[in-house]
């Protein structure tokens, strides 16, 4: 069974500035909807928003056909449906309107009125996704859960997330196994957010957007025309400079590239800034390395708050959450 903290262990959800809270996995069927239904129980006053960036609370899974927990909603919570859920909860709830971006799959806001148990969804891009946590928002949502995961395509890694929930489920392999992705994951959530760029300023937006390494020469940042580092090695050497500060690099940096990285690095003495610390796709004894010697720095930091864990796995048998914690923490 899942084993989650008490509600003292979230008392951070009641901080102002925290305003859109993401709750993603390490692997499928890792416990999210379950974690998702505890958070929504601890809302004390006011109105919460919530939505998905899949299905969620659906009767069954659809790879494993295993049952699933249904989303359970108290009175005012804004979330996201598509038009089946919309004509099965009828009057429980009010519509708010239609999300614009959702022509093929038409998706709604609605808002309960008394407590109901359903499905949420949400849209599958990131562009979309921040679209409808600000629509939930502007519906005056003071917190907003959201049911996301860890990669590119989620929400999860948008400057827009206050806070991120990991759950660790045992689903995801050995313990060994386990152990070594939330110790990577703890080294990726410590890589701090850079100071050589100010939030908000017009830098950090041109960082945000740009899909392009960048160079930090003279007080300003040049792109290279590199979009990827794979076949780009030889010429990102090539202009790099001893004016060259620091280094953003957007996308992926893998085991294949590693060694150059850290060279350039080692040789250039600039310091690197990804776009966020998951960028670094680099298996855990690299990643301490790097992370000594390069001290590595994000524009957006993982910001993980609070990890929960999952000691049931799906075809593997179950571990004791007692065992689990004790494994996890030695």
């Amino acid at each position: 069974m899942a084993e989650f903290a008490g509600s003292s262990h979230f008392n951070w959800l009641e901080e102002e500035s925290v305003k859109a809270i993401t709750i993603v996995g390490i692997c499928k069927n890792a416990g999210k909807t379950t974690l998702l239904n505890h958070l929504i129980s601890l809302r004390k006053k006011g109105t919460w928003g919530v939505f998905s960036t899949g299905i969620d609370g659906e009767e069954t899974d659809f790879l494993f056909r295993i049952p699933k927990p249904p989303v359970i909603l108290d009175k005012d919570f804004i979330f996201c449906c598509d038009t089946s859920t919309l004509d099965e909860l009828g009057c429980q709830i009010v519509v708010l309107s239609k999300l614009p971006f959702s022509v093929d799959r038409p998706l709604w806001m609605a808002k309960t009125l008394i407590p109901l148990q359903t499905e949420i969804t949400g849209p599958s891009t990131v562009k979309e996704q921040i679209q409808t946590l600000k629509l939930i928002q502007n519906y005056g949502a003071e917190k907003v859960l959201i049911d996301g995961s860890i990669d590119r395509k989620s929400i999860a890694q948008s400057e827009y997330i206050d806070a991120v929930i990991m759950v660790i489920g045992a689903n995801f392999g050995t313990l060994d196994e386990i152990t070594d992705e939330v110790n990577r994951l703890k080294i990726l959530n410590s890589i701090p957010q850079s100071t050589l760029v100010t939030p908000n300023s017009p830098e950090y937006k041109f960082l945000l957007d740009s899909e392009e390494i960048c160079l930090y020469e003279e007080r300003n940042w040049k792109p290279s025309g590199l979009v990827s580092l794979i076949g780009n090695i030889k010429p990102l050497r090539q202009m790099i400079s001893k004016n060259t500060e620091a280094i953003y690099i957007p996308g992926a940096i893998t085991d294949m590239v590693y060694q150059d990285i850290k060279n350039i690095l080692s040789q250039s003495g600039a310091q690197l800034i990804v776009r966020h610390p998951n960028c670094l796709k680099i298996r855990l004894k690299r990643l301490e390395f790097f992370y000594t010697q390069h001290h590595p720095t994000a524009l957006i930091p993982f910001r993980i708050r609070n990890w929960a864990l999952n000691s049931m796995g799906l075809g593997f048998s179950d571990i004791e959450a007692q065992e689990f914690r004790s494994y996890l923490r030695a």
